[in-house]
């Protein structure tokens, strides 16, 4: 990501302050823990509301009817608020107020009123743009979060196939195809674009690729003026061909969608496919029938569940008591471990013979009965990339149950993408073992509230 200079002081912080090259993966970090914490506490959809985003993090909504869009308003010595039109369509509105969080997720979103509007469009600076890209990237996590979106569905990546989507989940164009590019293994890249003045064609303001994408564009890169990207003239005016992008030949699916402040032409995003058909899905995520204390395969394998914060050893109930009969000398090492080691988020590897390894991921608060979900998913981020960095150093693979959907109480699908996110993304190959007589740990969930929206 080497071509832009990011010169505007609240994405310059950003970078500075999160120690990484890329302010779109900062901020979709800083999105991501927004959205599982409120995950845990019953958040639910779609849509996903993020009025319950700003209540949860004290921030005043106020309606206003003399705005155009939405804007985020300091105020002295005291959470921001945010003001937003109510008489755009709610899918607008949601969006709107999705990306004036994004602004909040900014440690300088104090120093001056963040405006969504046109009026307000010629008083920014030339790299306006890089403010309000970012901060869309934040609202398309706040938006589609993990486990949104049904795995299945992403099985065809048509652009009219895709679009239908909007409306049941009540999100932009933008936010439904970011998350369905992080699930897809199928080869496919998510771009953004903005129209350069004066007729000099197209800039990628950024690019999303699936794990098995090797041809992402650059942030910077320049498309001349005769793309298929110029037939997007208006939001919701689509097109779609065969374009040489560099030294690639693609497949481009573009649709234009509403613009920067202040922007005359709308941007345009699209997906990137392979433009012949010899470029096989990579598949690193596997389900099977079986039991995932007897881990299939040759080399290296790790075995990873999910133990609580409290018990001093693990092997009460459900999987641990397998692993525990299989693996007695493991769950020993792990009860002599300290107690600073038991602590949410942290990850204990032990080998169990030769070639295996257990892997105890502490991200459970508690155990027993409950009213609310046990299975803390902004601990069990962490574990998984620790567990990923230990598969990568090992060569080995990762074998577990569907971690978290049973004592933890919570639904596969927002497992699912972590997992996908912070372990299969990186490199490392999972199968997920379910038991003969046990459902499929995918999208029931999903697809029932799908019906109810």
């Amino acid at each position: 990501m080497a071509s832009v200079n990011w010169s505007h002081p609240s994405v310059k912080a950003l970078l500075q302050e999160s120690g990484v090259q890329d302010p779109y993966a900062a901020m979709e970090d800083r999105a991501r823990g927004l959205t599982l914490s409120a995950l845990e506490k019953g958040w639910k959809g779609p849509p996903y509301d993020p009025f319950f985003l700003a209540d949860a993090l004290e921030i005043e909504t106020v309606a206003r009817q003399d705005l155009e869009d939405a804007r985020l308003v300091p105020i002295e010595g005291d959470k921001p608020r945010i003001e937003f039109n109510p008489n755009r369509r709610p899918a607008r509105i949601r969006f709107s107020v999705a990306h004036e969080l994004g602004h909040f997720l900014l440690s300088d979103f104090a120093e001056q009123v963040r405006y969504r509007d046109r009026s307000h469009g010629d008083t920014g600076g030339a790299d306006d743009w890089q403010l309000e890209s970012v901060c869309n990237v934040a609202a398309a996590e706040l938006l589609m979060p993990a486990g949104a979106f049904p795995l299945a569905d992403t099985a065809d990546l048509s652009l009219p196939h895709l679009l239908d989507f909007r409306k049941p989940f009540g999100v932009s164009t933008e936010a439904l195809l970011r998350r369905v590019v992080r699930l897809t293994d199928q080869p496919a890249c998510l771009f953004a674009a903005a129209r350069l003045p004066e007729g000099d064609g197209f800039r990628i303001d950024y690019a999303v690729g699936s794990r098995s994408w090797t041809a992402r564009p650059q942030v910077g890169d320049r498309l001349p003026a005769e793309s298929i990207l110029s037939h997007c003239t208006a939001v919701g005016f689509s097109d779609a061909r065969v374009e040489r992008w560099g030294d690639h030949e693609l497949d481009v699916q573009a649709v234009g969608i509403p613009p920067y402040p202040g922007d005359r032409f709308p941007r345009v995003v699209g997906l990137l496919r392979p433009a012949t058909e010899d470029a096989t899905p990579t598949v690193a995520l596997r389900y099977v029938r079986g039991d995932a204390t007897h881990p299939r395969g040759d080399g290296t394998r790790i075995i990873a569940h999910v133990v609580n914060d409290q018990a001093q050893r693990w092997g009460g109930r459900g999987f641990a008591v397998a692993l525990m009969e299989h693996y007695p000398e493991a769950k020993d090492d792990y009860a002599q471990r300290p107690p600073d080691q038991r602590r949410l988020g942290s990850v204990h590897l032990v080998e169990a013979e030769p070639g295996i390894w257990i892997a105890s991921l502490v991200a459970q608060k508690g155990y027993g009965a409950s009213g609310h979900p046990r299975l803390r998913l902004s601990a069990l981020s962490p574990t998984l990339r620790a567990l990923a960095s230990a598969a990568i150093e090992l060569d080995a693979t990762v074998h577990m149950p569907p971690i978290g959907t049973g004592q933890g109480g919570t639904p596969w699908p927002p497992i699912r993408d972590l997992v996908l996110q912070e372990v299969v993304d990186r490199g490392v190959s999972v199968t997920v073992y379910v038991l003969e007589g046990e459902a499929m740990p995918e999208d029931a969930e999903v697809r029932a509230q799908l019906m109810l929206a």
